[in-house]
């Protein structure tokens, strides 16, 4: 009698032990998560949107993320602090929003509208862009630089922006590796490029003037 009930507080045990590791993991796969939706203004969901994300005082400054068929989009592990999310379709205007991003607990979610663009050309930067093709090679980009394969990883950014000049959280994203490299010159030339542009671009704004302190 004696060793059923020790082996009973032993199985207890176990399974209060497995509950809580359970619990932790989810709690970590939970921590800066946000998720979201991007939809016309008739209520239809677009799929292909492609979602940008940036934080200056975060490392890597920029995510990327995609909608699926039902316009849904998702990113993990983001820093905490704000970010403000650009979301691009073809043929829909350019839409902005900010949201304050939490490790711990839930996030608001962030659900955008996208008004069809009658004023501009349908040959557009976005225009004709396989998204999901774009996505992988940004997706793998992140890979190799999540496992300290930079040259690799630059590469990849180097071809998207050859082909995509207007794209320019690529240049954000090559400036953040070549500052891994050490290459404060070349990181300096990347952030550069993003101002000429978007002169009032926070992050590359944020970075040439850490640099330059740096300098």
């Amino acid at each position: 009698m004696i060793d059923g009930t020790v082996g009973a507080r032993r199985r207890l045990r176990v399974i209060c032990l497995a509950a809580s590791l359970l619990l932790s993991a989810t709690g970590v796969l939970a921590q800066g998560r946000v998720t979201g939706s991007v939809k016309s203004q008739d209520g239809q969901p677009l799929k292909g949107a492609m979602i940008i994300g940036s934080n200056a005082l975060v490392a890597p400054p920029t995510r990327t993320a995609t909608s699926d068929a039902k316009g849904r989009f998702a990113f993990m592990a983001l820093g905490k602090g704000e970010w403000t999310f650009t979301i691009d379709a073809p043929g829909y205007e350019q839409s902005k929003a900010k949201l304050i991003v939490r490790l711990m607990g839930s996030n608001p979610s962030l659900d955008v509208v996208l008004h069809v663009a009658s004023d501009l050309p349908p040959t557009g930067p976005m225009a004709n862009v396989d998204v999901g093709a774009l996505q992988q090679r940004l997706d793998e980009a992140a890979a190799d630089a999540d496992a300290g394969k930079l040259d690799a990883a630059i590469a990849i950014y180097r071809e998207t922006a050859a082909k995509l000049p207007a794209l320019t959280m690529v240049h954000l994203q090559l400036g953040a590796l070549q500052e891994r490299k050490q290459d404060l010159a070349a990181a300096t030339a990347e952030y550069q490029i993003v101002l000429k542009s978007e002169p009032d671009n926070a992050v590359a704004r944020a970075a040439l003037d850490r640099l330059g302190a740096a300098r």
